[in-house]
């Protein structure tokens, strides 16, 4: 028992004088086959797992970028290489005929300066009311909440197709019955009374954001506004909204973008109101039109690729450089808002 503390201090010493390789070798030995086997299928998934994501995320850059890239290889090409085996992605002729022809068929300027004022302007209203909403949801206890927040829910689940004859019905023939009726079809208020009352494109999805966000929010803000002599309305004016402006961007955000994108609303309520979407939709007729002044004039269906690419190229544009101006809040309110996590 004497050299024990002796033979273990020299067992250590030896330790010590081994390679980082033998040390591991001895560890191992007296490990279990449970451990042992653990740490071969950790060296395995270690090994594999890189590759394996690498594969993922050069499929889904791929599968993203490959539509942007063919659209702007066909947007600055002339319509002769469409038909030229030859050319894949690079074009053999450069040129910028075929984006002012598709701005012109378009009539891109006064159909951009029209969707503004609709996108724009309904975002706005639809954000504010939304939130109002999403507040009251929040921070309020009220008779018949549940049944309200469940037709919230109902928002987000019925498609719009679902509603759209009885919406148009009621701007159709708008107002008291027996008093007064008035036409709101081809109206721009056909997007924003919806949007000031909280029911326009995704506002149901907009008001499940808002709550979510405030209902975060720490109780004592609104305590200290009371406090001061803020009633609900001014608290919410100015201790919650200037708290959430990060929130507000976001959904200020995805609702431009559904605006911009929206085809179905507005063909059901306007005839001669154009938009980018409409205008992207009709781009055949247009072209025909504008471009060869015969709407039945014969264009090669594969040459016809090249103006709508560049039509929608023209269209994400916009959208485009708006994200990459506030990507970084962007990002910083989808993590504050509920949307993730």
């Amino acid at each position: 028992m004497a050299d024990t503390p002796q033979a273990a201090v020299k067992s250590a010493d030896e330790i010590g004088t081994l390679s980082k390789k033998e040390r591991k070798k001895l560890h191992m030995q007296k490990m279990t086959k449970e451990e042992l086997a653990y740490l071969r299928r950790k060296s395995v998934t270690d090994k594999v797992w890189p590759f394996f994501r690498a594969f993922i995320l050069i499929g889904l850059g791929f599968v993203i970028m490959y539509p942007l890239i063919y659209m702007v290889s066909c947007a600055f090409r002339e319509r002769g290489d469409m038909s030229d085996p030859t050319v894949m992605w690079i074009p053999r002729h450069l040129t910028l005929d075929i984006i002012r022809e598709t701005v012109q068929a378009m009539d891109f300027w006064n159909t951009l300066k029209t969707t503004l004022v609709l996108n724009i302007g309904c975002s706005v209203v639809q954000v504010f009311s939304c939130a109002l909403t999403g507040y009251g949801f929040a921070r309020f206890s009220f008779r018949g909440k549940k049944l309200l927040f469940v037709i919230v829910i109902m928002m987000i689940l019925v498609p719009t197709q679902v509603i759209s004859l009885p919406l148009y019905s009621q701007f159709r023939y708008f107002g008291i019955k027996g008093l007064f009726s008035i036409n709101l079809i081809d109206s721009k208020l056909t997007m924003y009374l919806p949007a000031i009352t909280g029911n326009g494109i995704r506002s149901g999805l907009m008001i499940l954001i808002f709550r979510q966000f405030f209902r975060g929010m720490p109780k004592e803000l609104e305590d200290a506004a009371y406090i001061d002599g803020c009633g609900p309305f001014m608290t919410f004016i100015r201790v919650m909204i200037p708290n959430a402006a990060s929130s507000f961007l976001t959904v200020f955000l995805f609702s431009v973008v559904w605006y911009w994108n929206d085809y179905y609303v507005s063909t059901t309520f306007f005839t001669n109101t154009r938009t980018v979407a409409l205008m992207l939709t009709n781009l055949d007729s247009e072209l025909k039109l504008r471009l060869f002044n015969n709407i039945s004039a014969n264009i090669n269906p594969r040459e016809a690729i090249v103006w709508k690419e560049a039509g929608c190229l023209i269209c994400i544009a916009p959208l485009l450089l708006m994200y990459v101006l506030l990507q970084k809040h962007f990002t910083e309110g989808i993590e504050r808002s509920g949307i993730v996590g």
